[in-house]
């Protein structure tokens, strides 16, 4: 009996040059529902020095014990060692697996090597936002890259959440990745950062080939919605092919609540399904768009 040889895995960037307009929301929550209606094995790279995305998932103290033995992104970047603010380590080390340095939150009961896990961001990263080194940033971009081809033979799917405006991680994730998922809120400074990504991305030879780009929209009120935005954006010749028709309504479950660490549709609250059955229709849409049907 033949079997059918694994491709590699999608990455997608979940990015876009405009804060506020969901990243975190996006790569923790649709990625989840992604998860367990395809069953799917995911990782999730946390990219962004604030690491909302860590903190959306991990409880303070279950952190502090990842961070204490090296289990952030730092470990991707660099070998951990005493390198100072303005200095990477150049001893050479092997990268880490991402089994080694990643948790795991979710695995399928009658398959735990079909898994959600995520390897946590770092504050630390923003030391390669004040260096101006170019060779040091283009040996941790190197390293980075290699991570994250590597892991493509181990994953069905690798989302990278990244921070706004244009910076070296930026570059990092473009350059890393398949598809680019741009959360884009209907308002006309969103759509602004949507179109400066879309510049950027075509103006940097080093990011190539280009990566696919779905545009999402994020934060649709579900009364008293005026649709000039969204309508703008749909008629546009470029982006309006590349957004889902499939939208993320505002909804309190997916807000950030200091009694709550996990998973938005993992909340035991009322209305969960309701906010479930919305996320649904949006990977009903993205599993085509990454190929992964």
């Amino acid at each position: 009996m033949s079997t059918k040889k694994k491709t590699s895995a999608a990455v997608v960037a979940v990015l876009n040059m405009k804060g506020g307009v969901g990243k975190t929301t996006v790569s923790a929550h649709v990625f989840r529902v992604l998860f367990e209606s395809q069953r799917k094995k995911i990782l999730l790279l946390d990219l962004d020095p604030q690491f909302n995305l860590t903190q959306t998932l991990f409880t303070r103290t279950d952190y502090e014990q990842w961070k204490a033995q090296g289990k952030t992104i730092m470990a991707v970047m660099e070998r951990q060692g005493s390198a100072g603010l303005f200095e990477v380590n150049e001893k050479q080390a092997p990268l880490p697996a991402p089994a080694t340095i990643a948790r795991s939150f979710w695995h399928m009961t009658d398959d735990s090597n079909i898994d959600l896990s995520v390897v946590p961001g770092d504050f630390e990263l923003v030391k390669y936002s004040l260096m101006n080194d170019n060779e040091q940033l283009s040996a941790i971009k190197r390293r980075f890259l290699r991570f994250v081809s590597e892991a493509r033979s181990s994953y069905d799917l690798i989302c990278i959440d990244c921070n706004p405006s244009s910076s070296f991680f930026t570059l990092c994730a473009l350059e890393a990745s398949t598809h680019l998922l741009v959360p884009v809120r209907p308002d006309r400074y969103s759509v602004l950062g949507l179109e400066l990504l879309s510049d950027y991305v075509a103006d940097v030879p080093s990011i190539d080939p280009k990566p696919q780009t779905i545009i999402l929209l994020n934060g649709v009120p579900t009364s008293g919605y005026d649709t000039a935005v969204e309508d703008t954006l749909r008629a546009h010749p470029k982006f309006g092919p590349q957004t889902l028709a499939a939208k993320l309504y505002t909804s309190k479950i997916l807000g950030a609540t200091s009694d709550y660490t996990g998973f938005a549709t993992d909340k035991p609250v009322p209305h969960r399904t309701t906010l479930h059955t919305r996320i649904s229709a949006i990977v009903d849409e993205l599993v085509p768009a990454l190929g992964l049907n």
